[in-house]
């Protein structure tokens, strides 16, 4: 009986003792990542970017065509320029406390793509900064090459993961096509995420609360045992 109760106290610390790695990302930060305003609200862009359809017109990527499972209507694209761009700044104060644990992962990824054999191409970067502006860190995906999508029209995907670095208070995100060949520049975007990670329980925290656990449930077991001798 003894063995069967302190199994159970056992038991019941166990399950309120956080997992030690465990960490989920959160939703997406970035604003119109998706294009499916149908427009660039939310983005500070130079001439020429824009909203396209999918299907549309000139050989522009299609539904049937390699590219996000959920594609919604729009995409991203270069425009009649040789270099166009979007950026937009992400404020991360409200998540200072947990950042500077050093121990606040980010995820980046996009889906990215082009035309044909032509080797146009689009670059998502996050910049990292402290205070007064300070640059402290980047982390970048892309370009994705023709040759990457084996000379056909599409976009793939492309993600990387990585620690937020100390005392940043906002990130700023830009997305950059690029135009190699032809009068129009055909690097594509869809779907741009920016999602922060929990920090995890450090290891010897989340054992030091298992023991700690471990120790009330002695102590009320003990009182009850004392009470049921009296």
């Amino acid at each position: 009986m003894r063995f069967t109760t302190f199994a159970a106290a056992v038991a019941v610390a166990l399950a309120l003792a956080p997992a030690a790695q465990a960490s989920t990302f959160g939703s997406n930060l970035i604003a119109n990542g998706n294009a499916e305003t149908g427009n660039t609200a939310g983005w500070a862009t130079t001439p020429g970017f824009e909203v396209v359809n999918y299907g549309a017109a000139g050989g522009f990527p299609s539904l049937a065509d390699p590219g996000p499972a959920a594609r919604g209507t729009y995409f991203f694209g270069g425009g009649y320029s040789a270099k166009t761009s979007a950026s937009q700044t992400i404020d991360l104060s409200a998540l200072s406390a947990a950042i500077n644990t050093g121990a606040s992962r980010f995820d980046l990824s996009a889906w990215l793509g082009g035309y044909d054999s032509q080797n146009d191409n689009a670059e998502l970067t996050a910049t990292f900064f402290g205070s007064g502006g300070a640059t402290l860190s980047q982390a970048s995906i892309g370009p994705v090459s023709n040759t990457d999508r084996g000379n056909q029209i599409g976009l793939l995907l492309r993600d990387t993961q990585g620690y937020i670095p100390v005392g940043t208070l906002n990130v700023g995100i830009t997305l950059t096509m690029i135009r190699n060949a032809g009068s129009y520049n055909d690097g594509y975007a869809d779907n741009l995420s920016f999602a922060v990670a929990a920090a995890p329980v450090p290891e010897a925290d989340a054992y030091a609360m298992l023991l700690a656990g471990l120790a009330v449930l002695g102590v009320v077991a003990k009182r009850k045992q004392r009470k049921g001798q009296a």
